[in-house]
């Protein structure tokens, strides 16, 4: 089967495209640049920048599915998560529609159908999502929890520094996944119709679980601090003073580090006590 996959050479999507070639299928991979990833199967490559329709143009002739993973994750002045997560996505939708394309799965996030506005890289998925269910093609929208490396990037200089910052007195708690466990998930569903799947790992742990984990895998002692969520309000607000384009993470933190992000689907072989254990030098 030839899919489609968008986004091809970012952490989650190299792990999908593996998974791909590993099962057989051709691959047409969109990206904006190539990355030295270790490829075994039949596959194309093609820069495109999503914001740009017309870089878009024929990559979807003939395809069977498209995957996107498309998405802003970094903090960006000039850029918005409606210009790529939403308007970038509904360019490569338009795409797939156009060359006949019949399945079509979209890697959005957990709650995402509660985002408000101000939280923009989660309400702008939502506001792809809508126009996916609304597109006429059979669609998988995949609303996972966090990844495994997501997590220890946060909790790392942290603990490094001596102390974990949580938001909150209230215990919340996630079960992350790995990509690669998320990408055998993907693969397996990309032909399922009209599914959502809240998806996340079979461990489910508190933040301060988490925190305690890393820190004794970097062999110190835990040092827990909690800071109140409206000061990632005030934090958020002066960064859109700054217009620095720091205010959209800002609010994104805030959204995950307060509430429970555990998925209904819990899938996977990987540990992510184990996966701390392996990714702290002690």
């Amino acid at each position: 089967m030839k899919v489609v996959l968008a986004g091809a050479y970012g952490n989650l999507g190299a792990d999908i495209f593996k998974a791909l070639l590993k099962e057989g299928h051709e691959v047409v991979a969109l990206d904006m640049m190539q990355r030295d990833i270790e490829l075994n199967g039949k596959y194309s490559f093609t820069k495109v920048d999503v914001t740009k329709p017309e870089t878009l143009s024929g990559t979807c002739d003939s395809a069977d599915a498209v995957i996107t993973t498309v998405g802003l994750t970094k903090g960006s002045a000039t850029i918005s998560n409606y210009d790529i997560d939403y308007q970038g996505n509904l360019n490569i939708l338009n795409e797939a529609k156009k060359a006949g394309v019949k399945h079509f799965t979209y890697i959005s996030v957990i709650r995402a159908d509660q985002a408000p506005e101000k939280v923009p890289m989660v309400h702008a998925k939502y506001l792809f999502e809508q126009k996916l269910k609304d597109s006429g093609l059979s669609y998988v929208i995949h609303r996972p929890t966090g990844y495994f490396y997501d997590i220890v990037k946060v909790f790392r200089p942290m603990v490094e520094k001596g102390a974990v910052n949580l938001l909150g007195k209230t215990p919340v708690s996630c079960n992350v996944i790995s990509t690669e466990d998320f990408a055998d998930f993907i693969v397996k569903h990309m032909l399922d119709d009209n599914k959502i799947y809240d998806v996340g790992g079979k461990e489910t742990y508190t933040y301060e679980e988490i925190a305690t984990m890393c820190f004794k895998a970097a062999g110190k002692e835990p040092v827990i601090k909690k800071a109140p969520t409206w000061l990632f309000d005030v934090l958020a607000f002066v960064n859109k003073l700054k217009k620095n384009g720091k205010e959209a993470i800002i609010r994104f933190s805030k959204f995950t580090l307060s509430q429970d992000m555990v998925g209904s689907t819990k899938y996977g072989d990987m540990s992510f006590a184990e996966y701390i254990k392996d990714n702290f030098d002690v």
